[in-house]
């Protein structure tokens, strides 16, 4: 039998060891699910440093298994670990070259966009995450265009970008794809309000209430439009019926209080803005300020 050249002998050896090295694979891929289905139960039974613990460990069996990535970053983001998630969402993506995922670009996306939304972020920082999120939703469309949330969360980042016309695509597309999601009505709505289009919003939230009636951010949006467009009994009526919905809701309070004080029902408009600034905290200073101003001078008129 003739002897084989060292290379050949290499080849052959290669050949033997790969089956074996594919079964180890596979065997490592096992213990990785079963490892990582015990993090999830432990999760579930709210032990999150064991089910961290668990869900690193599948990774250590098997680098290359997205879905583990993926989890571990859920549980980070569940937690409000954002810089975590970000790198176990990345680490997924990394991982899905024969299956790629759309829902793990927007993952990606979302904790991307909450550490730009995040209290104390400076103004370029804000902007460089908003610019990655609506990179990361860009890509989940590119694996599945009916995506809405990506659509829609790409407009919320637009307009905080102030790139009105690409957020109008992007909730435009969002109402195409799913006419039934009221949140596109309500900030495209809202959007044009803020950009002195109040006739225009009106047209988009009277639309939205036909589809979606109950829900209390519509109708004060169109409180909202009616008092800029200076119709403040209709505004009244949409404010009146946004606060049937949610009674607590702070929207409500304020536009009732303000257009009742247009109209100089000042007992009505007292009432509204003083149980507004009862729940308002700080959430919304803007809003406080003006309300109490409004109180202010109803005081000195009586």
């Amino acid at each position: 039998m003739p002897r084989l050249s060292p290379l050949a002998a290499l080849l052959v050896s290669v050949a033997v060891l790969m089956p074996a090295c594919n079964g180890l694979a596979s065997r490592n891929r096992v213990q990785a699910i079963n490892r990582m289905n015990e993090g999830i139960q432990l999760f579930d039974r709210n032990n999150t440093a064991g089910a961290e613990k668990a869900i690193q460990d599948a990774i250590q069996l098997d680098p290359t298994f997205a879905q583990a990535h993926h989890t571990l970053g859920q549980i980070y983001k569940k937690q409000n670990k954002l810089v975590d998630a970000e790198k176990a969402f990345q680490g997924a993506i990394d991982s899905m070259k024969a299956e790629p995922q759309a829902e793990y670009w927007y993952d990606l996306g979302t904790v991307q966009q909450a550490q730009g939304e995040a209290d104390g972020v400076s103004a370029d920082e804000r902007e460089k995450k908003f610019e990655a999120a609506i990179n990361s939703y860009q890509e989940a469309l590119k694996l599945d265009q009916k995506m809405y949330k990506a659509h829609y969360r790409t407009g919320v980042l637009y307009e905080k970008l102030d790139q009105p016309e690409k957020a109008d695509g992007a909730y435009r597309k969002t109402i195409e794809i799913k006419p039934s999601y009221s949140p596109a009505f309500v900030s495209l709505g809202n959007m044009y309000i803020d950009y002195g289009f109040a006739n225009v919003a009106m047209a988009v939230l009277d639309v939205g209430a036909q589809i979606n009636d109950k829900d209390a951010r519509m109708w004060n949006g169109l409180g909202r439009a009616h008092f800029e467009l200076g119709q403040m009994k209709e505004a009244i009526d949409a404010y009146t019926k946004a606060k049937a919905i949610d009674p607590d809701g702070i929207d409500a309070l304020y536009g009732l209080g303000m257009a009742f004080a247009e109209l100089r029902q000042r007992k009505e408009a007292k009432e509204n803005l003083e149980l507004f600034l009862s729940k308002a905290g700080d959430a919304r200073p803007d809003l406080i300020k003006a309300a109490r101003d409004t109180v202010a001078r109803m005081q000195d008129v009586i």
